[in-house]
């Protein structure tokens, strides 16, 4: 059982960004809390860093992915998994 959702982003650049000491396009790392059939909200801390993003003026849209430690896909076997975004 992974033990973290780690939430990647097309938009995060990777130069710029390191997790664990290398080059990374994630942008959250959340532990993983309750059971998979419960709903859980995770809130970021107002200490998470802001991300260095690779875009121009415009973006027209945004790829998140949710994988474990292991950067294997997370299942939810059918459960729905719902992402608020702050754009600023």
């Amino acid at each position: 059982m992974p033990t973290a959702y780690l939430i990647h982003c097309d938009l995060i650049d990777k130069n710029k960004n390191l997790f664990n000491g290398k080059r990374s396009d994630i942008f959250a790392k959340f532990d993983v809390e309750g059971k998979s059939y419960e709903k859980v909200s995770y809130h970021a801390s107002p200490q998470q860093p802001f991300h260095d993003c690779l875009t121009d003026s415009h973006v027209n849209s945004i790829t998140l992915r949710v994988r474990d430690e292991d950067s294997e896909l997370f299942e939810f076997n059918g459960m729905p998994i719902e992402f608020e975004l702050e754009i600023n």
